[in-house]
C-alpha cells in the first residue's frame, strides 16, 4: 500500500514539474529576440567541451606551474568526475529534448543538463581554488562572477530551447555534490600529506 502511494505521488510531482517546465518554456520562446539568442549562443558555449578543455589544460599547467597539485588534480577530478556522471545519468533516463526549434545545436538526451552541472562542479571548483588566493575583500566578488557565468550558462540552455528548466535545476544540484565530494576529499588529502590546507 505505501509502495501504491509513493508511487501515486511521485507521478503527480513529476507531471507538476513537466507542466512547470513547458509553461516556462513557452514564457521564455514567446520572448526571445535576435540579439538576445546571438548573446545567449556565445554565452552557451562557454559550457562546451572544447571550452572546459581548454580551461582545464590552462588551469592544471598554471596550478602545476605553482607546485600547487593537488589543486590542479582535484580541478580535472571535479570536472571528470561530472562528466562522467552526466553521460550515465543521461542514457539511463533518457529524456528527450525540449519540442520546437532549438536555436542551438545539442546532441543525446536531455536530463540532467551536461551545462548547468559540468559549470558547477568545474567553474565553482575554480571559484574556490581561485578566491583563495586573494584578499578577503576580492573573494566575495569573484565567488559572485563566477556564480553568474554558471547561472548563464544555465538559462542559455533553456533559452536556447536545449533544455528544460527541471533539467538544469538538477544538473547544478548534481554539479554542487560533486563539487563538494572532489574538495572534501581534496582538503583531507593534503592534509593527511602535510600540505596547508
Amino acid at each position: 500500500m505505501s509502495s501504491i502511494l509513493s508511487n501515486y505521488f511521485l507521478q503527480r510531482l513529476i507531471s507538476k514539474i513537466v507542466a512547470l517546465d513547458y509553461l516556462i518554456q513557452q514564457k521564455i520562446m514567446a520572448a526571445n529576440t535576435p540579439w538576445l539568442s546571438q548573446v545567449m549562443a556565445v554565452i552557451t558555449n562557454l559550457g562546451s567541451p572544447l571550452a572546459y578543455i581548454t580551461i582545464a589544460v590552462l588551469v592544471f599547467i598554471g596550478l602545476g606551474w605553482q607546485k600547487r597539485w593537488w589543486e590542479a588534480l582535484f580541478s580535472i577530478s571535479s570536472l571528470f568526475s561530472a562528466w562522467v556522471l552526466m553521460g550515465f545519468l543521461k542514457n539511463i533516463i533518457a529524456r528527450p529534448r525540449p519540442l520546437g526549434e532549438a536555436l542551438t545545436i545539442a546532441t543525446g538526451f536531455s536530463f540532467p543538463s551536461g551545462h548547468a552541472m559540468l559549470s558547477l562542479a568545474f567553474y565553482g571548483f575554480l571559484a574556490l581554488v581561485v578566491s583563495g588566493d586573494c584578499p578577503p575583500k576580492y573573494r566575495s566578488l569573484i565567488r559572485v562572477g563566477f556564480s553568474v557565468l554558471i547561472l548563464i550558462i544555465g538559462f542559455s540552455r533553456v533559452y536556447l530551447n536545449v533544455h528544460y528548466t527541471s533539467d538544469v535545476l538538477a544538473g547544478y544540484i548534481l554539479g554542487a555534490l560533486i563539487l563538494a565530494v572532489n574538495w572534501w576529499v581534496m582538503k583531507k588529502t593534503m592534509k593527511a600529506s602535510g600540505e596547508s590546507v
